[in-house]
């Protein structure tokens, strides 16, 4: 991962940049954050490559985690320009769980290696992997249980304070005979856990600020506001469908229809 750093921090801050540009009403943010998300995918995709290449059996974890953060990276652009085809929903559900049972094995992993070395440390490493997994949940709950959806992304984001507070209250852990920090150690594992827990707190943050009206809402000139409102309801739980469908996936049908017309018209 390290090779990539400078290109993963590139692409934060334009995601960072997208969604400010979003909120302030500018139609050409989220094409920013569809753009940022399809290099993401690139990105993961080209490693994904490299490991395929090298094929060894430590490097089966590896191919797992990188084809579902591919697959992740492709299908969230989809839902945010609210384009969806058939089980696109389960597919993203199903890239999120295999992601969280890589992290689940991981955390197992890292918790057992390093009891042994430093307690305390292990137990940060268990609170820090658990904060990752209760966001993927979160991520991919969103659209089928938005309460569960509410609840484990505050539960991540708990956890991820801890982390944090605990990481920074007590800067050094001995192990083998080294002082090491907690953040040190993170960066030296061979995933993508530090990148992903990057972009599950700027989402996190994103959802908590819009959610109690501190920042406007991700801005779209593509349909009109009510659908979006429309869209807002469905995610948040407040409408329940009707065989199946929402009232927004009617309005978007409609307006579609709506627009075709239109420009059949001024064409003749």
């Amino acid at each position: 991962m390290k090779r990539y750093n400078s290109l993963y921090y590139f692409l934060i801050v334009l995601l960072t940049m997208g969604a400010f540009a979003s909120m302030a009403q500018n139609g050409y943010g989220l094409k920013i954050l569809g753009a940022v998300s399809i290099a993401f995918g690139m990105l993961f995709f080209i490693q994904l490559l490299y490991r395929l290449r090298n094929n060894s059996p430590e490097n089966t974890e590896a191919i797992i985690e990188l084809s579902a953060l591919t697959l992740f990276s492709i299908l969230f652009p989809l839902r945010l320009f609210y384009i969806s085809f058939p089980y696109m929903e389960w597919l993203l559900g199903a890239a999120g769980i295999i992601l969280s049972f890589v992290y689940l094995q991981r955390m197992i992993k890292r918790f057992t290696i390093f009891k042994f070395k430093n307690n305390y440390l292990a137990l940060l490493f268990l609170v820090f992997y658990g904060s990752i997994i209760l966001f993927t949940i979160a991520m991919v709950t969103v659209s089928f249980i938005p309460r569960v959806a509410m609840f484990t992304g505050i539960a991540a984001f708990i956890l991820l304070i801890i982390f944090l507070s605990a990481a920074l209250l007590k800067r050094k852990f001995e192990v083998d005979g080294e002082n090491v920090s907690a953040f040190s150690v993170i960066a030296h594992f061979k995933d993508q856990s530090l990148l992903l827990i990057s972009l599950f707190f700027i989402f996190f943050l994103y959802y908590g600020f819009t959610g109690i009206g501190t920042l406007p809402r991700i801005y779209s000139d593509e349909y009109p506001q009510a659908y979006f409102e429309l869209v807002n309801k469905a995610e948040t739980g407040k409408e329940t469908p009707v065989n199946g469908n929402y009232k927004h996936e009617e309005f978007k049908e409609k307006y579609d229809r709506f627009v075709k017309n239109n420009m059949a018209k001024d064409v003749e």
